[in-house]
């Protein structure tokens, strides 16, 4: 005689979020960029299943965009710890589950899709230091009753934002903005340094390039150094701390013009600026500030007596994001950008 034989299904429940994108952040992080005019939005969908009746409430999507500072200092035997948090933006969306009676959840499967705007204008993008950081974070929360403990599930997003303009058509023999500096030596040379504009952005290919006015006397660069500094400045209730950190050295010996009396000379470096994390852009708000400042520091001799001198050259910069995905900015062309660079005097 046969014998009917009960199957036990394996109980299941999973929760997951999915933001998929196209690029990813340093560590592997959903990546989203964004503009002032188009800004960055952070999508994607939460996904909840269980085959059986299971324990829990509702659950709840918390989007967050957080900068956190935080050091310590030690003195003698003590150590004083500091921090500080500067909340930026937090939206909440709800699930509302089947509930066959309280504290429980009806079996089957419910998908929420999710979307939150970012303020590009007013939020820093993210970054990681040592000592701060700014962390976008999506994370979705099944309320159980105690002494169940709630099933939590999130993802960190890497944010990148951007304050460069739409990026235009170029106007035929149009003048190229740029940022000049200018400056003499002894009186005798007068010469000016021009980078395309104070405002930077991430991965950029950045042209310096450094003229000398005609003269009788000639500057001979003997060597010279490309640098861009970072200066942080963290402001907490109880303490601060300034940090400054060197993230570009380029040293350009070699290829330098030789002078000629009463001729004026130049030379252009592309210095390729590193993107995120080695280069965090600039943010300036009350508890966390960072700025940049690239420097072009030159050995040179100046003729009759060959003189030794130094030239240094300090530009304070803004970095900022790239443009969004689609609407890049024009590949760097170096020819073009030197058939300009006549035009500056």
């Amino acid at each position: 005689m046969a014998t009917h034989q009960e199957v036990k299904v394996k109980k299941t429940k999973t929760m997951t979020l999915s933001i998929p994108t196209a690029g990813k952040g340093p560590n592997g992080e959903p990546l989203f960029i964004g503009a002032v005019d188009a800004p960055a939005r952070i999508k994607g969908t939460l996904t909840f299943s269980s085959n059986y009746e299971c324990k829990g409430n509702d659950i709840y999507i918390q989007y967050t965009a957080m900068a956190v500072a935080k050091w310590s200092r030690r003195s003698g035997k003590r150590t004083y710890y500091y921090e500080g948090r500067q909340p930026y933006d937090e939206q909440t969306i709800q699930l509302v589950l089947p509930h066959p009676k309280p504290g429980a959840v009806q079996a089957g499967e419910y998908s929420c899709p999710f979307d939150f705007p970012v303020d590009a204008q007013n939020m820093p993008s993210s970054f990681r230091g040592t000592y701060a950081w700014m962390t976008y974070k999506v994370k979705a929360v099944l309320v159980r009753n105690f002494p169940s403990t709630n099933v939590v599930r999130e993802h960190v997003v890497w944010v990148l934002n951007t304050l460069l303009p739409r990026p235009e058509m170029p106007i035929p023999n149009a003048p190229m903005p740029m940022t000049r500096y200018s400056g003499n030596l002894k009186d005798m040379v007068d010469y000016i340094c021009v980078i395309p504009s104070t405002m930077l952005f991430l991965t950029q290919q950045v042209p310096i390039t450094f003229k000398v006015m005609p003269s009788a006397h000639q500057i001979q660069v003997v060597s010279a150094v490309v640098k861009l500094k970072q200066y942080t400045q963290l402001v907490v209730r109880t303490g601060s701390k300034k940090d400054k950190k060197e993230l570009i050295n380029i040293p350009l010996k070699d290829g330098w013009p030789v002078p000629e009396p009463n001729q004026s000379w130049q030379r252009t470096v592309v210095v390729p600026f590193p993107g995120a994390p080695q280069l965090t852009p600039t943010i300036q708000t009350p508890m966390i500030t960072k700025i940049h400042i690239l420097k072009l520091i030159m050995q040179v001799k100046l003729s009759p007596r060959n003189d030794k001198h130094e030239i240094r050259i300090e530009m304070p910069v803004a970095i900022t994001g790239p443009r969004p995905p689609g609407e890049p900015y024009p590949a760097f062309d170096l020819n073009h950008h030197l058939s300009r660079l006549d035009r500056i005097h």
